[in-house]
């Protein structure tokens, strides 16, 4: 059953959406014409060596290294790999992960060095996967159409938040047993994208014409937190013509909980595709070079990771911005679901990621 503080989240959306508003199906053709091709696109998938071990610009990084990387990079194992390359949709290239799981291990190598004094310091280490492998997260990437334009719906996270506070992201959680099922099948995290979403965005099913809000079209693989946790992108489509996410209207079709996420909104696809934009990201950042200062310290060397520019609104804060986890997953599904689908453009099937 439930627990407590779901039932107390769930009584306080339903409180906070007065309005009596009733959402109408939507209408939209490409939509529905869409949403066949993109489940196809995600169910269809195979690994394919020349496809998923490429990515501009980072292939040499692990070849010339100042530091012992390759005595982390063994800890990288088949198996180990093998337990995030699911049948779906690559969101990491193998280079990506297998540099993503380096930088994991490392800071939990640097933070079991600053809070353990003891001999248990010296015990062998468990791999960064077998260590979280029972911590699973889903985020759901809600595709809708915002009076007939494709778009993406985002959150702002709460700023008083204990981890990732006011940053842009995807709704989602951890997964809990007792309220997602406990079956080893994708319907668990299936369950657990939808329910922590409806507890995000707090929209009031009573505002629903009839079906569901949300029609699931797929996954992807899963990625890596920074701290080891399999985060699975579940993609879904909204079965309901939206407002524009600045009008009173769509406020009181979502009023959102206040103690997660602080701004719901839409952006066009065209337009996240137009606006995608780089910065560094530590993540995929494993190697060093000497710094040229007086230090004569090493220092990481840059490695460039996706970000995404934020259409000016009212609620946008200085230094909003799609980034990180939340960059890195809707990067390659613009590139190779949404924008070939929606705005016939993309880097086709065969692109880097």
């Amino acid at each position: 059953p439930p627990t407590s503080l779901t039932m107390i989240r769930k009584a306080a959306c339903q409180q906070s959406s007065t309005s009596r508003l009733v959402l109408q199906p939507s209408t939209s053709l490409l939509l529905q014409n869409a949403a066949p091709r993109i489940a196809s696109i995600l169910s269809s998938f195979t690994n394919d060596d020349t496809t998923t071990t490429r990515h501009e610009g980072t292939e040499q990084l692990l070849v010339e290294d100042d530091v012992p990387t390759s005595s982390l990079a063994a800890k990288v194992k088949e198996e180990d790999l093998k337990q995030w390359q699911t049948p779906h949709l690559p969101i990491l290239t193998n280079l990506q992960l297998k540099m993503s799981l380096i930088e994991i291990e490392r800071r939990r190598k640097l933070k079991q060095k600053t809070t353990q004094h003891d001999q248990s310091t010296n015990s062998k280490s468990t791999s960064t996967t077998s260590a979280y492998k029972n911590q699973e997260a889903a985020i759901l990437i809600p595709l809708c159409t915002v009076q007939g334009t494709p778009s993406i719906l985002f959150t702002r996270r709460s700023a008083t938040l204990s981890n990732h506070a006011s940053q842009i992201s995807f709704p989602g959680g951890y997964y809990d047993s007792s309220l997602d099922g406990i079956r080893d099948d994708g319907d668990r995290l299936v369950n657990t994208a939808l329910r922590e979403t409806q507890e995000e965005l707090c929209y009031n099913t009573d505002l629903l014409h009839t079906s569901s809000l949300i029609t699931i079209l797929g996954r992807t693989q899963p990625v890596p937190s920074m701290q080891g946790k399999k985060v699975t992108p579940i993609i879904g489509m909204c079965n309901y013509d939206l407002p524009q996410h600045s009008t009173a209207e769509f406020e009181r079709i979502f009023p959102g909980n206040p103690d997660e996420v602080d701004w719901i909104f839409t952006i066009p696809i065209r337009e996240l595709m137009e606006g995608e934009t780089s910065e560094p990201l530590e993540r995929w950042s494993t190697s060093y070079s000497h710094d040229e200062g007086k230090s004569g310290k090493k220092k990481r060397n840059a490695v460039m990771g996706p970000a995404f520019h934020i259409p000016e609104c009212s609620k946008k804060r200085e230094g909003d911005k799609i980034w990180g986890l939340t960059a890195i997953v809707l990067r390659p599904l613009l590139r190779k679901v949404f924008g070939p689908v929606f705005c016939g453009k993309g880097v086709g099937g065969n692109a880097k990621l």
